[in-house]
């Protein structure tokens, strides 16, 4: 946990401030660290950024006080750059907001020398005119050096934890430099002056902070880095990219990401492609070995099969609400309806039915989850006549036979998608009805379309070799020949380049997959023109939303929509091979 290497203290610097203190190991005699030596310890902006969100989303996660207004907020990527005196830069200065109102500011170190990466937490926060004040900094400058030159400006830490803005003039004639400082709150001139217990002045923070220090500080920072990572990947499994800005919550009980279709494994009925649950019953048993978890999913395999010929002539469509039955990774068995006439009455029928039958197969307080699924599918009525019906339609002028083809559709398995996930980030919505689920791909498609361009370099390293909009998420496709440290970079680098673009569009927690396989090229010019000539409608037309199997099979997954020529290569995969991507090795 973070308070075995963290505490958190209440200094006088003003009530709401938190002060990250690490127990640094002293070095002794370690001369201070040059300029050009510190350059090599920067960090960036971006990596400053992902510290601040992992920190906060883990105190948020463990209930720190003082936190409980950050909740719905989100982190600016874009901070602040707070400079020592001595001209290095000292913070990134990260800034909070709730519905448009700073409720907050993290100070991230700009240097690994400085020790741990988050220095500095304010949860009450004033504000401040750094504009009024850089301006009144060269007024100052060149009222009192009016022959001087102007050599830098910047906003600087002069006295902690004080802020001002620092003028550097140089005076023509003397070769001599000179500083002005103001203050950002007061606006007052500030002597350049050492601080003294009487007197106002100013200060070096860094050499402070560095001095004798630089062996225990760069330890220190690197805990930092393994802490931020291993918060990364815990929240990567519920859709949470610490790269980008995300609303911030209480994430310890925050279930796996429904962009991960790999979650659920489904017995019987249609595939969904992103689920939002309702309720759950039951009790979950306790699986500690890869054996009891294949024993208990083949249990709830068995009871399937056991409610199957009740649950489809009853309760499943054409019949009822009921859409799929199944299982996911924690051990429920899953039972998913359309959005609509679903009733707590409906949910407990249900819950007797399987409770009852699990009962006689000695399972006790059997767990069940409950939920809603999305859907997008023709279903076949007569393959050999090209007949198909779409799951959602009106059955009402259905004959008795083609009522007959649905029930026999809805029992048997849907195809598993065969991908080989490297991580799923953000959220599916639900997604009510049909219409929904075509704004919801239009827009999906528009994101992947104003992307392509910035996406495409990555296409021409080899980097990625699929990317486009599935029916309800985003697919990029990494080359999984590449080294796992490079396929980190580049899904943090494209999820920061589909978010920016989500979010001009009002969308956050954009869903993306993130896949890997490896590029088929055997493929032959004539199949590839006859895909494209098959496959140039727009997204809009509901008929290339979903490939239909020549056998009738059920499709694994709506095709992937892209509108950019050089991706239509790709784009075959998808249609030659049903929906897998990428031939695995």
């Amino acid at each position: 946990m973070l308070f075995s290497k963290l505490r958190l203290t209440k200094k006088q610097f003003g009530m709401g401030t938190l002060i990250l203190a690490i127990l640094l190991v002293v070095v002794g005699l370690l001369p201070a660290v040059s300029a050009e030596e510190e350059d090599n310890y920067s960090i960036t902006a971006e990596k400053a950024f992902e510290h601040a969100n992992a920190h906060i989303i883990d105190f948020m996660s463990s209930d720190v006080p003082d936190f409980e207004n950050w909740t719905d907020a989100s982190i600016d990527p874009e901070p602040l750059e707070l400079y020592d005196i001595n001209g290095q830069k000292l913070f990134y200065e990260f800034s909070a907001y709730k519905n448009n109102t700073l409720v907050g500011k993290i100070y991230v170190g700009a240097n690994k020398t400085l020790g741990p990466s988050v220095q500095v937490i304010e949860t009450t926060t004033y504000l401040y005119n750094t504009t009024e004040a850089l301006k009144k900094s060269i007024e100052v400058a060149r009222s009192e050096y009016p022959n001087g030159e102007i050599k830098s400006t910047k906003v600087v830490e002069y006295s902690y934890p004080r802020i001002g803005a620092m003028t550097v003039v140089k005076d023509k004639t003397s070769g001599d430099e000179h500083r002005i400082f103001v203050d950002v709150y007061s606006l007052e001139v500030v002597p350049d002056r050492p601080v003294t217990e009487t007197q106002l002045g100013v200060w070096s923070m860094y050499e402070h902070k560095v001095k004798n220090r630089v062996g225990g500080n760069l330890i220190e920072w690197e805990k930092s880095e393994k802490y931020t990572k291993s918060i990364e990947k815990d929240v990567a499994n519920k859709g949470i990219c610490i790269s980008v800005p995300v609303i911030l919550d209480n994430y310890s009980n925050y279930e796996t990401s429904n962009v991960y279709y790999g979650y659920y494994h489904y017995f019987f009925g249609l595939n969904s492609y992103g689920n939002t649950v309702i309720a759950r019953y039951g009790k979950l048993p306790v699986l500690k070995s890869d054996e009891q978890k294949e024993n208990w999913n083949s249990t709830l395999e068995e009871l399937g099969n056991n409610i199957k010929d009740t649950v489809t002539s009853k309760y499943m469509y054409p019949h009822g609400e009921v859409v799929t039955c199944g299982t996911n990774s924690k051990g429920y068995f899953v039972i998913l309806f359309k959005y609509g006439n679903v009733s707590e009455s409906l949910i407990n029928e249900l819950y007797s039915l399987i409770d009852n039958s699990a009962k006689q197969m000695g399972i006790q307080d059997i767990p069940v989850e409950f939920g809603y699924g999305i859907y997008r599918e023709e279903i076949p009525l007569d393959s050999e006549q090209d007949i198909y019906h779409w799951f959602g339609d009106s059955t009402v002028n259905l004959s008795e036979s083609d009522i007959h083809a649905l029930e026999e559709y809805m029992k048997e398995k849907p195809t598993i998608p065969m991908d080989k996930t490297v991580v799923a980030y953000g959220k599916i919505p639900l997604l009510k009805d049909q219409n929904e689920i075509m704004t919801w791909a239009d827009k999906l498609s528009a994101i992947s379309g104003n992307t392509q361009d910035k996406i495409t370099p990555y296409m021409e390293k080899g980097q990625v070799i699929v990317y486009g909009a599935e029916l309800t998420r985003l697919d990029v496709g990494i080359n999984e020949t590449l080294p796992s440290e490079e396929k980190n970079t580049i899904v943090k680098e494209i999820y920061q380049i589909i978010d920016k673009e989500a979010r001009k569009q009002n969308v956050t927690g954009v869903p993306v997959i993130f896949d890997e396989g490896i590029f088929i090229d055997e493929i032959a010019t004539e199949d590839v023109r006859i895909y494209k000539e098959e496959n140039n409608e727009e997204l809009s037309n509901s008929n290339n939303i979903n490939s239909k199997s020549d056998n009738g099979n059920k499709s694994s997954e709506p095709s992937e929509i892209r509108s950019t020529p050089g991706f239509e290569l790709l784009g075959s995969l998808t249609c030659l091979y049903g929906g897998w991507k990428f031939r695995k090795n």
